[in-house]
């Protein structure tokens, strides 16, 4: 036996119905065919506006998100409407005949900082160019088109005192010593350390140094 009995009324939840759409959203180039009212749980797909309302069941956060995405599309389309009647005006030449001097260039679009003059304003490579320049590694504190347009200028004058040395005046540089006709190793001297070409028999051997392990490789006394 209960002497007092106490009730608590339970609000039941409204059905809402689903959004009716005021305009079809296929105008503006996108499909509304699975946003529609009383969105179901579980919908993985991307809702317009959706991110921006939170805090309550999900088919009426994407209720309200649809509603504004929408409200925003008939703005715009009403500005754009009215962006239409305004009144353009023609365009009125400045002057009659009125040619600008163009300067030609003496050199066309993609030419190789390799062939361009000393000095030229396009003799440089852009900032990411991985590649090799000549001259470059000596040179600090320089953004990178400045300080690859230094170092190709640098090796097209010592470039040009290869090719055409002054008379005595001798050279301050020569060219690196190419391998002789015939072959790479030498019966007389060893190898460079750091040749990553193949050496015969060099697994084979140990105790030396790279140099003296690698003279006469061949074995041409065998």
């Amino acid at each position: 036996f209960c002497s007092r009995n106490e009730y608590r009324v339970i609000e039941q939840p409204s059905f809402q119905e689903p959004l009716q759409r005021t305009r079809p959203a296929k105008e503006e180039g996108w499909s509304n065919n699975k946003l529609k009212g009383g969105m179901v749980p579980g919908y993985t797909g991307y809702v317009p506006k959706g991110q921006h309302f939170f805090g309550e069941r999900y088919a009426q956060a994407c209720d309200h998100a649809i509603s504004s995405f929408e409200k925003d599309l008939i703005v715009k389309e009403r500005d754009e409407e009215q962006l239409r009647m305004v009144p353009r005006k023609s365009l009125v030449p400045v002057g009659k005949r009125t040619v600008y001097p163009v300067k030609p260039r003496e050199y066309g679009y993609g030419t190789s900082p390799y062939r361009l003059p000393s000095n030229h304003a396009e003799k440089y490579f852009v900032s990411g160019y991985t590649g090799f320049v000549p001259r470059s590694r000596d040179l600090l504190a320089k953004s990178y088109p400045e300080l690859t347009h230094t170092a190709l200028n640098i090796h097209q004058y010592e470039q040009e005192r290869l090719r055409n040395p002054s008379p005595g005046i001798p050279r301050a540089m020569s060219r690196a010593k190419t391998a002789p006709p015939g072959g790479i190793y030498s019966q007389n001297s060893g190898l460079i350390p750091n040749y990553t070409g193949h050496v015969p028999a060099m697994k084979f051997k140990y105790g030396k140094t790279y140099g003296a392990t690698t003279v006469d490789a061949l074995n041409s006394s065998l």
